[in-house]
């Protein structure tokens, strides 16, 4: 595929494409920023961040090692409920913010 599209490939940029993401990072950070002419910018900005913050503090009630476990999971599970839900309100602002 990246041959048809006349870029480096994943096997091509470090070993085993490690350092791929890296470079779409790099490439991500060095485009040009586009925003509504009329949308309060602020607003507009912050709602990624609201929507991936919520998404990250949503996943702090899975256990990620074996032994790790929840010492109540009925309150995990209200806390997951409560935070995923929590969510829309980033593209509701998004929404509002761009006019």
């Amino acid at each position: 595929m990246a041959l048809v599209q006349r870029r480096k490939g994943p096997n091509v940029v470090g070993s085993f494409g490690l350092l791929q993401p890296l470079a779409d990072g790099l490439k991500l950070a060095m485009k040009e920023p586009i925003s509504p002419s009329s949308a309060n910018l602020s607003l507009f900005r912050m709602a990624p961040v609201v929507t991936s913050m919520l998404s990250l503090v949503a996943r702090a009630v899975v256990p990620f090692d074996h032994g790790m476990v929840s010492p109540d999971s009925d309150i995990g599970i209200l806390h997951l409920s409560a935070i995923s839900s929590l969510g829309v309100y980033g593209i509701i602002i998004a929404g509002w913010s761009s006019n």
